[in-house]
C-alpha cells in the first residue's frame, strides 16, 4: 500500500465541470454539472475543512468520483497543497475504475511525463478508452498527442477565463485539430454571457471574452508547454475534441470568498491522511 497526503489551503473555489459519455462524431461532449456534489458544496461555500473531511472519507470508501475530485483539486491546489505530480496517481485509480474524466485526466499527466513516464502512445490508448476518437482517425501517438494538448488548453482556460464567462448550459466548447498540420479549428463554444450580467453572489462584473480566441491562444500556449513530438508520427487528420472550460471552481477562487482570518498562503493540517489504494 502507498499513501498520499492531502494538505488543506484555504482557498474558495468551485468546479462543476464534466464531461461525460454522449459522444459527437469523434469526442465526448462536456455535459453534466457537478453542482450539487457535498465536496464541491462545501469549497463553494468556503468550508475547505469539510470539503477535505468528504473527499478523505470518499477517498477511503473507494467512491471514483471522490478519487476523481481528489486529482482535480490536488492538480489545481483547490483547497489542497497543489501537488501537479501527486494528482496522477488520483487520475490513475479513477481511470482504472472507469471514471471517463478520471481517464482523460491521466492520459493527459502520461503525456506531460507529470508523475508517469512520458509517452504519447501509451497517452493515445488511455484517451481512447476513455472515449476519444472512437472511429480510430489518429494513431495512438498522434491521439496522446492532441489529448495532451487538449486538457492542458481545458485546464489553462479554467484558470484564466473571468468569473462566469459563458452561460451555463448554453454548449460545449470542440474543436477540431490536426497533429501534422498543427491546424485548429473552433466549431462551437458556450455562448459568451453580456458584461452586464453580474455573477449570482458577486459584486464583480463579468468581462467579456472572445471565445474563439481565448481557445486558439490557450490553444498555442499549451503547445509550447507539451512536450515536443516525433513529427514523422503525427498523422495530418483532424479529430475533433471537446475541452473542459466550465470555470466555476476556479472562479470561485477569489479574494474576497476567503474565509475571515484565513490567509491563502497558510495551511492547515489534514483531518486524517487520504490513503490511496489500488
Amino acid at each position: 500500500m502507498s499513501h498520499q497526503r492531502l494538505f488543506l489551503q484555504p482557498r474558495v473555489i468551485l468546479w462543476a465541470g464534466t464531461l461525460t459519455l454522449a459522444f459527437l462524431a469523434h469526442a465526448p461532449v462536456l455535459a453534466a454539472s457537478r453542482n450539487d456534489n457535498p465536496i464541491i458544496l462545501a469549497v463553494k461555500h468556503g468550508d475547505c475543512k469539510a470539503a477535505v473531511e468528504l473527499l478523505a472519507t470518499g477517498v477511503d470508501a473507494k467512491d471514483d468520483e471522490a478519487i476523481f475530485l481528489a486529482g482535480r483539486m490536488l492538480d489545481e491546489g483547490i483547497c489542497l497543497r497543489q501537488d501537479a505530480e501527486g494528482s496522477t496517481r488520483f487520475f490513475e485509480r479513477a481511470s482504472s475504475h472507469g471514471h471517463h474524466d478520471g481517464g482523460l485526466e491521466f492520459a493527459a499527466k502520461i503525456g506531460m511525463g507529470a508523475g508517469a513516464e512520458q509517452n504519447f502512445e501509451r497517452a493515445g490508448e488511455v484517451c481512447r478508452s476513455s472515449g476519444l476518437d472512437p472511429q480510430g482517425q489518429l494513431s495512438s501517438y498522434a491521439l496522446g498527442y492532441a489529448c495532451t494538448l487538449r486538457a492542458v488548453a481545458g485546464k489553462m482556460l479554467r484558470v484564466t477565463l473571468p468569473a462566469g464567462a459563458f452561460r451555463p448550459n448554453s454548449g460545449d466548447a470542440i474543436v477540431e485539430f490536426n497533429p501534422g498540420s498543427a491546424d485548429l479549428r473552433v466549431k462551437s463554444t458556450p455562448q459568451v454571457a453580456r458584461e452586464s450580467e453580474a455573477a449570482i453572489g458577486s459584486n464583480i462584473a463579468k468581462k467579456r471574452i472572445h471565445a474563439d480566441r481565448e481557445i486558439k491562444t490557450a490553444w498555442e500556449k499549451a503547445r509550447a508547454m507539451v512536450p515536443k513530438p516525433d513529427p514523422q508520427k503525427l498523422d495530418a487528420k483532424f479529430v475533433e475534441l471537446s475541452l473542459d472550460i466550465e470555470t466555476a471552481l476556479e472562479s470561485a477562487n477569489a479574494d474576497e470568498n476567503v474565509p475571515a482570518g484565513m490567509s491563502t498562503l497558510d495551511l492547515l493540517d489534514p483531518p486524517k491522511p487520504i490513503l490511496f489504494q489500488r
